[in-house]
C-alpha cells in the first residue's frame, strides 16, 4: 500500500517538475499535463466551495486551463507553487466573472416601456418588491440584539465588537449569525 502511495506521489512530482521546466513542447502536451495536475481539482473547488452544477465547473476549468496554456509561456515563474497560484487565480477570475455575467439585468428596449405607460402595471412598478417587503418583515421580527448582530456584520465589524454591544458571548456570536442567515434565506427564498 506503502509503495503504490509513493509511486503516485512521485508521479505527481514529475508531472509539476515537467510543468514548471517547460520540457513539455506543444501546447496539447501541456493542455494535457494540466489537465491531468490541475482539471479535477479545480472542477471539485468550483462544484464545492462555490457551489457551481458540474458542467459549469467543467466548463470554467477548460477555459482557465485553455487560458493557462495561451498565456503561461509569456512568464517566468520562480517555483511549480508560483505556477500552482497563477493557475488558481485564473479559475478564480473566470469563476466571479462568471457569476457578474449571471447578475447582470436584462434591459427592456425603452419602445417597449412606452407602450404600457398609463396602465395599471406602472402602478404595480411603484410598489417595493415582494423580497424586500418580506426582508422588511424578517429583520422586524428579530429580537434587537439579532438586528444589531445581522447590521454590524454586514458593516464588516468583528464578532469581539459586537459583543460588547449584545451582551452575548463572542464565541457563540458566529454561531447565531450563521442561523439568523439561515433564517433569512429560507424565509425569502420559500415565498
Amino acid at each position: 500500500m506503502f509503495a503504490i502511495i509513493t509511486s503516485e506521489v512521485n508521479k505527481v512530482k514529475k508531472l509539476g517538475e515537467r510543468l514548471f521546466q517547460k520540457k513539455i513542447r506543444s501546447k496539447e502536451d501541456f493542455l494535457s499535463e494540466c489537465y491531468e495536475r490541475y482539471g479535477q481539482k479545480l472542477c471539485a473547488y468550483g462544484k464545492h466551495s462555490w457551489k457551481l452544477p458540474e458542467d459549469e465547473a467543467w466548463d470554467l476549468t477548460y477555459k482557465t486551463l485553455y487560458r493557462v496554456v495561451e498565456v503561461a509561456p509569456k512568464y517566468q515563474f520562480e517555483s511549480q507553487d508560483k505556477f500552482r497560484s497563477f493557475v488558481f487565480t485564473t479559475f478564480i477570475n473566470y469563476i466571479k466573472n462568471h457569476f457578474r455575467d449571471q447578475k447582470q439585468l436584462i434591459q427592456v428596449p425603452l419602445e417597449d416601456r412606452v407602450g404600457q405607460l398609463g396602465t395599471s402595471e406602472t402602478k404595480e412598478a411603484s410598489k417595493p418588491h415582494p423580497k424586500l417587503l418580506a426582508l422588511e418583515e424578517i429583520l422586524e421580527s428579530l429580537e434587537d440584539w439579532q438586528r444589531i448582530l445581522v447590521l454590524m456584520r454586514s458593516d464588516g465589524r468583528s464578532y469581539a465588537e459586537i459583543a460588547e454591544f449584545v451582551d452575548k458571548p463572542e464565541k457563540q456570536l458566529k454561531v447565531y449569525y450563521q442561523r439568523i442567515k439561515e433564517q433569512i434565506k429560507k424565509r425569502l427564498y420559500e415565498e
